[in-house]
């Protein structure tokens, strides 16, 4: 990379997208004063002077500034990424700059891309993550070896045992076209196998079928894929004759907006879906439904952290009247980004429009108020289905009681056992875990399962808090599923 014609092309980029001049406090029609800090005030005066009186008149004040720049910045890349970093967050909270290896990583989040070996794993009731199945057929971890059952055992040298299914993942995913060395558990034989890490794709819906016909379809994000895997959902729903469908939109940050157009095209009936707004209104546009009748009734689950083109949707379901909005109000995103890249690889996202809802509402800093207002809260987890303790018998090595059954049960929910929990003899392993509480926690660490370590076990567990979904259960019951309470 020849830096100075970087210099140069980045500087033109600053140039354009730097909505102030230099004059500004001469311009009469300036109706908002820009404040600049006293840094740049001295170099904006000092290049004035320099344009002023300097023996060759022929430097405009910008050139002055630029060459200024261009030559603190000469061969100097970081800090012309600190430059353009500031530059670009300075505009808003979104527009941003990449470096080439921040944008395929952007890019590769955005389409929801990453690297693993292709197989599909699952935690079973034992010490090791199991691959269950391969990504798709005649794949390069099938060729390199792997079988269904395999236990992974090693993720390049580094023991997986007791480890959840994400942690495992995380070691396994890495760079692409790199190789990892994994060695798994076949038979009670070790084999030690090496495959190349290959592009992998997430999918951002999720959907099913729930008691009483009642459809639920989680989007996630929105990605260039989205809006076909949005489409097979509606396809499941059509073949099960499901109407009632809960969309689950919570914690979705959005992503591309044409393809949350795509989806709402499908489902809200005719009319307008969004006016997007840019600077120039001569590249204005709307986005409309076709869509003669609606075909299914929607419970939308929005909160918070339901943003952008996650509004999007919602908005056209709520304004079409297609489904109601159910949860706390949204997190209220209503501006558009366009991605700019440069040649060399580096790019930068800049806020270029805005978009308004199909009944007209400016949304952003605002959000989607639900049809519904509803909060989820937290509660102590119902302990009544869990073997409980006595309180009174000590557990060692090679005894059973139900007290272990009762400590495996609390461990297995804390994440400090992924084991069996139907057993209730005390095994070496489990005296080993056993051992391992004690010690963080103070208690005397001889592996026996005594009073004191009951005590304390119960004590911490009855402090753990989860997320009650009152949300889901008012969608659910709104869309004519029984209440937990009809049951």
């Amino acid at each position: 990379m020849k830096f100075n014609k970087l210099i140069i092309t980045v500087l033109t980029a600053v140039l354009l997208i730097v909505p102030c001049s230099v004059y500004a406090e001469n311009t009469e029609e300036q109706t908002e004063e820009v404040v600049y800090s006293g840094e740049y005030y001295a170099f904006d005066k000092i290049a004035q002077y320099i344009c002023d009186l300097y023996i060759d008149d022929s430097y405009t004040k910008d050139e002055i500034m630029a060459q200024g720049i261009s030559k603190l910045l000469e061969n100097n890349e970081p800090l012309l990424i600190e430059l353009l970093k500031s530059t670009l967050s300075s505009m808003d909270d979104y527009s941003e700059f990449y470096t080439a290896e921040e944008y395929k990583q952007f890019q590769d989040e955005l389409s929801h891309t990453f690297y693993g070996i292709g197989v599909t794993m699952t935690q079973k009731e034992n010490d090791y993550v199991e691959i269950t199945g391969f990504a798709e057929e005649d794949s390069k971890a099938e060729k390199a070896g792997f079988k269904i059952g395999d236990k992974i055992y090693k993720v390049d040298g580094k023991d997986m045992t007791g480890l959840s299914i994400d942690k495992v993942r995380e070691h396994i995913i890495g760079e692409e076209n790199t190789t990892v060395k994994i060695t798994v558990l076949r038979d009670g034989e070790e084999i030690e196998l090496i495959t190349t890490r290959v592009s992998l794709h997430e999918d951002t819906v999720l959907e099913a079928v729930l008691e009483g016909n009642i459809g639920y379809i989680q989007i996630t994000s929105f990605d260039l894929n989205t809006s076909k895997e949005f489409t097979e959902a509606l396809n499941l729903m059509r073949e099960n004759n499901v109407k009632n469908i809960i969309l689950d939109l919570r914690n979705n940050p959005g992503g591309v907006v044409a393809t949350a157009v795509e989806a709402a095209k499908q489902i809200a009936p005719k009319g307008k879906i969004i006016d997007v707004k840019y600077r120039d209104s001569q590249y204005d546009i709307t986005f409309n439904s076709d869509l003669e009748t609606k075909e299914f009734d929607f419970f939308v689950l929005v909160n918070e952290n339901t943003a952008s083109a996650a509004e999007i949707l919602a908005s056209a379901i709520q304004d079409s009247e297609c489904g109601q909005l159910i949860g706390t109000t949204t997190y209220g995103k209503a501006v558009i980004q366009n991605q700019f890249k440069l040649d060399n690889g580096m790019a930068f996202k800049l806020t270029i429009g805005q978009y308004i809802t199909r009944n007209g509402h400016e949304i952003n800093h605002i959000g989607l108020t639900p049809d519904v207002q509803i909060e989820n809260e937290e509660v102590n987890i119902d302990d009544s289905d869990l073997a409980a303790f006595d309180f009174k018998t000590n557990v060692s090595l090679g005894n059973s009681s139900d007290n272990v059954i009762a400590a495996k049960e609390r461990f297995s929910i804390m994440g400090i056992y992924n084991g069996e929990t139907s057993s209730n003899i005390m095994t070496e392993d489990f005296k080993e875990i056993i051992s391992n509480f004690q010690k963080s926690n103070d208690i005397f660490s001889y592996g026996i399962l005594d009073v004191a370590t009951q005590k304390k076990i119960d004590e911490l567990f009855s402090q753990i808090k989860v997320i009650k979904d009152n949300q889901f259960d008012k969608a659910y019951e709104m869309a004519g599923g029984k209440s937990s309470s009809e049951k």
